[in-house]
């Protein structure tokens, strides 16, 4: 009866179930790894196994409910092996990164003379622009356009012709000058009749290019199912719309003045900036996902182009020049506080650079408001107060 009920004893003993609780640990572990393994599977399967059967919608709602799975019991039940395989990667990482140095060093300096073919390519803007508008529009003809054939050509010829009769009412709006004639000086009236003539000329040239224009959209838009070769897809049309919006310069100098419309103080008058970076960093969004997919239906060079131009080039160099210059903005004003609207209805002023009411303000260390904007083009010319000239001397 003794040895019974030391074994009892023993079997409830918390040293044994600690010991049991850390096996059945370890077998979860184990189990679920295996199951991870098992799940993955349908990944690599020969031509898709999930998209042959349903589709890539199949193979989207499948990694959408899976893939996070999988990571969330990996992290709660991690196999003993884990730590091992994370210290061995650092391991050989420090290893490896005075060599990594020395060949990094080397692909920079071969990779120089590329940099600099690249940034001349993006400073000629409108080629760079209409190649990369190119690429995208063709990647999305190849992805949602069934039978489709030259649809990137069309949308893009109908996309330009858009643009052009936005610039023409948007030349009609600002224009200031109505006078069909020049006069020989600023102060004269005597009129320049030669250069008359060709302002003449050229208004009524302008004027008759514009409605071909619109008589072709209308065209455009009554014959669409008549042309042969035009079939865009609902995606089709939102993508390439959107891309084309963000990247033609007569929208992206839109924007901001549509931005500052709404007038939302807490942009502090950088709107163009903001817009810059939002949209570079959508239109970047957009090209990603279209490398994989071009990859997936074995469209090798079309998927290396975007990669290239539309998500390394555009990415790396007009996105982050974008940030850049935001970040530069954001930095010079973070020393400036905010002005408290309790600080602004007391003061009942105005800006002294701009003379426009302040919603919302900085506050200089000598005590004097300006707007964000004013005084962040202050700051570029001068580290002095605009009133009092004083340097600027933070505590």
């Amino acid at each position: 009866m003794g040895m019974i009920s030391r074994v009892r004893g023993r079997i409830r003993s918390d040293s044994f179930s600690k010991i049991h609780t850390m096996k059945s640990e370890d077998k979860i572990a184990n189990i679920v790894w295996l199951l991870s393994l098992v799940l993955l599977l349908p990944y690599w399967a020969p031509r898709g196994l999930l998209v042959a059967l349903g589709g890539a919608w199949l193979m989207a709602a499948y990694t959408c409910l899976v893939v996070p799975v999988l990571i969330s019991a990996n992290y709660h039940y991690p196999a003993r092996w884990y730590p091992a395989v994370a210290r061995l990667a650092q391991e050989v990482a420090r290893r490896l990164r005075a060599p990594g140095a020395c060949l990094l060093g080397v692909v920079k300096t071969v990779y120089a003379p590329l940099e600099r073919a690249e940034r001349l390519f993006l400073q000629m803007n409108n080629l760079s622009t209409m190649i990369s508008q190119l690429l995208v529009f063709t990647a999305c003809d190849r992805l949602f356009v069934s039978q489709g054939r030259l649809t990137c050509l069309y949308s893009l010829m109908f996309y330009n012709v858009i643009t052009y009769s936005v610039n023409y009412v948007r030349e009609l709006c600002t224009k200031e000058d109505w006078s069909p004639y020049v006069n020989v000086t600023r102060h004269s009236r005597v009129k320049h009749l030669a250069m008359s003539a060709t302002k003449i000329v050229l208004e009524w040239t302008k004027a008759v290019t514009f409605i071909v224009t619109i008589t072709f959209i209308l065209l455009t838009l009554g014959l669409e199912q008549g042309l042969e070769h035009f079939r865009p897809t609902a995606l089709y049309t939102a993508i390439t719309g959107t891309y084309y919006l963000l990247t033609e310069r007569t929208f992206l100098e839109l924007w901001p003045m549509a931005l500052s419309a709404m007038k939302l103080e807490r942009l502090e008058g950088m709107e163009a900036l903001y817009c810059g970076v939002w949209a570079r960093g959508v239109t970047t969004a957009l090209a990603i996902p279209l490398v994989p997919a071009l990859a997936w239906y074995e469209r090798w060079r079309l998927s290396v182009l975007i990669l290239y131009v539309c998500v390394f080039m555009h990415g790396r160099h007009r996105l982050g020049e974008a940030l850049v210059k935001m970040n530069e903005a954001c930095d010079s004003l973070a020393k400036f506080r905010r002005a408290t609207p309790e600080e602004l209805s007391t003061l009942e002023d105005v800006c002294a650079v701009c003379l426009g009411s302040m919603k919302s303000a900085r506050v200089t260390p000598c005590a004097h408001f300006f707007h964000a904007d004013c005084l962040r083009r202050c700051l570029a010319t001068s580290d002095r107060c605009p009133i009092c000239v004083r340097p600027y001397v933070f505590c």
